[in-house]
């Protein structure tokens, strides 16, 4: 099997699957910034092996965004045979399994980051994906979970048991998110984790998720850790920019900061590419991400307003083009 992952120039500047964020167009955007992967929003092995038509939607891309993963999740390991063939038959470039998800409609059933408390579950899974498909198949985690829900006296699993687990199965790359389930989003991140899992982890590519505060901080991260890239996830948020500035900043030392001109043209493609790809009933999902290209501006709530009734790529063009 050819991994892509390897091939690659590093450091590797990825995205990573954001449920209704990462669609085709938002991919197009950060590809057009530079990202090196692309992630589709992540997929139910369940609503994939029973051929859910929304589900199946979400796997459709341009080739331009090549190389694209899918990531899927799921906690029912006979599944993922046919779940993993239906998205390798797209000729997407790998596929990613979900051991990090905190939100609860996918911990809450035993999914995500909680099923690392069954590394036997977990082993399955990663080997039965692997042998069912002839792409490259990576994982993403978190630094740890409590053994005990709601017990932090029980004692800690964490992302060294899960390299543990499945060190001897061919995981083409892997992207650990540098926080624990019990603290998601917020908090310090740990570093020394993330280098003690980059030092562990010999199958291929290991890359850093959640440290950004800013472009000089992720790259110190990225060298303390001695990761081979960063994968960006909710920083992206109105600035796709980011991989190009990122890049700058490891090649020159510098990076320029992005002008109105360049926010205004990125937001008003992005706007033609998501209505080319959703039509007008699925315009609605770029208005969220209009409210994240004008903020921070003195005029941003004033623009919400007008923001949130847009309709049409063309009633972007009208707000954007005044400004």
């Amino acid at each position: 099997m050819d991994n892509f992952w390897k091939k690659l120039p590093k450091p590797i500047l990825t995205t990573t699957p954001m449920a209704g964020i990462t669609d085709s167009a938002w991919r197009q955007i950060c590809k057009k910034w530079g990202a090196d992967v692309v992630h589709t929003e992540f997929v139910s092995v369940d609503a994939l092996y029973y051929d859910s038509k929304k589900s199946l939607r979400l796997l459709e891309y341009k080739a331009s965004e090549q190389p694209v993963v899918v990531q899927i999740f799921g906690k029912r390991v006979e599944l993922y045979p046919k779940a993993a063939k239906v998205v390798a038959a797209t000729g997407v470039a790998g596929l990613d399994i979900n051991f990090g998800c905190p939100a609860r409609k996918v911990a809450g059933h035993g999914g995500g980051i909680c099923l690392l408390r069954d590394m036997g579950i977990v082993r399955q899974i990663v080997e039965t994906t692997i042998n069912s498909v002839d792409i490259p198949v990576s994982v993403k985690s978190r630094t740890s979970i409590y053994k005990i829900p709601g017990q932090a006296n029980g004692g800690v699993i964490t992302a060294l048991d899960l390299i543990d687990a499945v060190a001897d199965l061919p995981i083409a790359a892997m992207i650990i998110h540098g926080r624990s389930y019990e603290t998601p989003f917020t908090g310090p991140v740990d570093l020394d984790m993330l280098k003690a899992c980059k030092k562990k982890f010999k199958t291929g590519p290991f890359l850093i998720n959640g440290s950004f505060q800013t472009i000089e901080s992720v790259v110190q991260d990225l060298k303390y850790t001695k990761a081979d890239g960063i994968a960006l996830s909710r920083s992206l948020y109105g600035r796709p920019w980011l991989f190009k500035q990122i890049r700058d900043y490891l090649n020159t030392g510098r990076y320029q900061e992005i002008t109105w001109p360049e926010i205004k043209k990125t937001a008003i493609l992005h706007a033609q590419l998501l209505y080319e790809n959703k039509g007008p009933k699925g315009f609605e999902c770029m208005r969220k991400h209009l409210l994240f290209y004008v903020k921070g501006r003195p005029d941003a709530s004033e623009l919400r307003k007008e923001l949130v009734a847009v309709k049409h790529p063309k009633d972007v063009e009208k707000i954007f083009n005044r400004l």
